[in-house]
């Protein structure tokens, strides 16, 4: 039988040997992410009217900024209105369509900007999407979105994509 002083010990001592292994387990996996950073983002995912998920390529990470525990991974490599048309082929969805956004890990703050075709390099900032779906134009035309995602201190990414909304009729 354990007197008082020495099962409270042992917790002690489990406990720290507990926290220990929890410090080296972060401080492992944090230093495999960064030989990888790209793997350790979080993902996103565009889901359209509940339905269909886009695909993953039509999504284009044009940049991101994570910061792990003993360093800064960074890739904003600049992009002109063109190369972004290269990387983000239009998917077709209806007017009206709802597009609902979903990460992996919940961003701490997110800006979601639209232009439209032939004007890649403005973006307005859509101020009705709060919390719920973004909700296709209902103009036809070819639309291109940026989603500016901020993690807190972990950092931030931007990613774009492209809609191409078509009459109900077509």
């Amino acid at each position: 039988m354990y007197t008082r002083l020495q099962a409270i010990r042992k917790l002690a001592i489990g406990a720290v040997a507990l926290a220990l292994a929890i410090c080296i387990t972060i401080f492992i996996r944090e230093n495999m992410d960064v030989k990888d950073p790209e793997q350790a983002l979080p993902t996103i995912t565009i889901t359209l009217n509940d339905t269909a998920n886009l695909a993953p390529e039509m999504i284009f990470r044009a940049g991101y900024e994570w910061n792990f525990l003993t360093t800064t991974a960074k890739n904003t490599p600049p992009y002109s209105s063109q190369d972004l048309q290269e990387h983000t082929p239009p998917v077709n969805v209806l007017a009206r369509t709802y597009m609902e956004i979903d990460f992996s890990l919940e961003p701490k703050n997110l800006v979601i900007s639209r232009s439209e075709e032939g004007s890649y390099d403005s973006f307005l900032d859509l101020v009705d999407v709060g919390d719920g779906p973004i909700i296709a134009p209902a103009t036809p035309g070819t639309y291109m979105y940026r989603i500016q995602a901020d993690f807190g201190w972990r950092g931030s990414i931007v990613y774009f994509f492209r809609v191409r909304v078509q009459d109900s009729g077509s």
